[in-house]
């Protein structure tokens, strides 16, 4: 590729994380309820004593690996005193930044240091958009691309090749243990490493494969039992709440062929075409790309397996992408050793701004209000004995993670259970009969948030407050999530609700 020569490792690095980096602080926008659920709320109850947790870590689906290490981050900041909420906001994205980065020079050295591929991955618009998270997604994502880096993939004759190494097993072991749901992959992976290894299939099994999962499966049921309380192994309870009693069915259901039509062309944008390029040369000439079929082969059985499960979401396929990635980079390199200089030109500017437009679109502008609003909440509050009610669709903004404040925060709650209404669904069926109820013996909210759609059904609920800020959201509005987010303020006497009502 013309457009980068002689990149030394140095350069490489310096510039992937000047990609990453620059995420961090590009990406201002609310993606979905896990960033800050399932990973800094978690961690921020366990570094500073006050928190929420949702109801998946009461039932142990959830690893504390994850938040664990956030947890060891607060930690540092809170005994250096320099937790500060800009500092406890920005640095677990940094952090996630730079382990993303990791798996970028990775997935750079597994192509052989192709610069089409490192033009593909740090152009990638979901990437950039979501490398910075903190979602599990993020982490599983960057545990199989630094594990495809080292997997022994063969494409010629066994006898060609020295010992194996199986390290990538550890990681594969990891990556299960963070999200269940990347399992299809390694069987396919893993049973393709059993045909083809030069060590002998029964000791591969009994002296690598096993040991290694049973250590780290181990450590880790470990790990998540001692925080619990109790004995957990926690992709089980995954499977058995999500897959056999089809808890995630509650979250939404879609088609089953979401992820084909969907799914993975809004994830891969227009790197879809190298992609379906790669894909229609593997299947036609297979002998000649034996580690394209079986890359191929793992995101097949990947997809088919997401697609038996109702619940879908976009960020589920963000596992396919350093796959992917690999197999358009291994057709356009080959292509671009004959290709004129202005063709070379268009193709990377074309992927460029294809990729660029959504990255600023929906890093800086859709769904930005849920994220903006909590620092003006946190300028708001005028002491430790504030409340604030959250009258929006459950776990529409962070909480503790972002306010940083030991304040009453009340949000209404989306426990699946399938003999009762949400709350969140009772109260949009009557916003006045919940308020009642819920503030009948003690005092109203100090401070009260909501989209705009709500505005006209509590109007009468909020004549004794002002409105203080009104926040752009987005501009495709769905059901209770609305163009704009408000916040309303208690006007006259201070509140009197106790600062340990915290929900937990």
């Amino acid at each position: 590729m013309v457009l980068a020569k002689g990149l030394r490792p140095a350069q490489v690095v310096s510039v992937i994380l000047a990609v990453r980096l620059l995420s961090v602080f590009l990406v201002q926008t609310w993606y979905v309820p896990d960033e800050y659920w399932q990973t800094l709320e978690v961690a921020h109850k366990h570094s500073f004593g006050y928190g929420a947790l949702t109801w998946e870590w009461q039932k142990g689906l959830r690893s504390y690996l994850y938040p664990s290490i956030v947890t060891v981050l607060y930690t540092i900041l809170k005994f250096i005193r320099l937790d500060y909420p800009d500092a406890v906001v920005f640095l677990p994205r940094i952090l996630q930044a730079l382990i993303s980065s990791a798996a970028d020079y990775s997935f750079y050295k597994w192509t052989g240091k192709r610069k089409w591929a490192l033009f593909l991955i740090l152009s990638s618009w979901f990437w950039f958009y979501t490398c910075s998270r903190t979602l599990l997604q993020t982490l599983e994502t960057v545990l199989i691309s630094i594990a495809l880096s080292i997997f022994p993939f063969k494409a010629g004759k066994l006898g060609y090749y020295e010992k194996e190494s199986n390290n990538w097993v550890w990681l594969a072991s990891l990556s299960v243990f963070v999200r269940p749901t990347s399992a299809p992959i390694w069987v396919v992976l893993g049973a393709y490493n059993i045909m083809t290894t030069n060590q002998g299939r029964l000791k591969l099994i009994l002296k690598s494969y096993l040991p290694i999962v049973l250590t780290s499966s181990g450590a880790l049921v470990a790990l998540d039992s001692y925080i619990y309380g109790r004995l957990v192994v926690t992709p089980w309870e995954f499977f058995k709440f999500n897959v056999l009693q089809n808890i995630s069915s509650f979250y939404g259901v879609h088609p089953w062929h979401w992820y084909i039509t969907q799914g993975l062309p809004a994830v891969l944008g227009i790197n879809i075409v190298p992609i379906l390029w790669a894909v229609v040369n593997v299947i036609r000439r297979p002998k000649e790309n034996k580690i394209g079929l079986v890359l191929l082969l793992a995101a097949a059985l990947h997809v088919t397996v997401h697609s038996f499960i109702s619940h879908k979401e976009f960020r589920f396929v963000l596992p396919l992408l350093p796959i992917l990635l690999y197999l358009a980079q291994d057709v356009i390199v080959p292509w671009s050793r004959k290709a004129k200089k202005w063709q070379l030109y268009s193709t990377a500017l074309v992927i460029l701004v294809g990729n660029l437009v959504p990255s600023l679109y929906f890093g800086l502008i859709h769904q930005s209000g849920t994220l903006k609003v909590m620092p003006l909440l946190r300028e708001a509050i005028p002491s430790n004995r504030s409340s604030i009610l959250f009258m929006m669709p459950c776990h529409s903004t962070p909480l503790y993670s972002h306010l940083h404040a030991n304040v009453t925060a009340r949000y209404l709650h989306c426990d699946p259970s399938p003999q009762q209404t949400y709350e969140s669904e009772a109260f949009y069926h009557n916003p006045q009969r919940w308020w009642n109820s819920e503030y009948s013996t003690r005092q109203t909210p100090t401070l009260v948030v909501l989209f705009d759609v709500l505005r006209g059904r509590v109007e009468n609920l909020l004549q004794g407050y002002e409105l203080l800020h009104e926040l752009p959201h987005t501009q495709y509005p769905e059901g209770e999530v609305g163009e704009k987010v408000l916040v309303y303020k208690k006007i006259g006497s201070k509140p009197k609700v106790q600062a340990d009502e915290i929900v937990q």
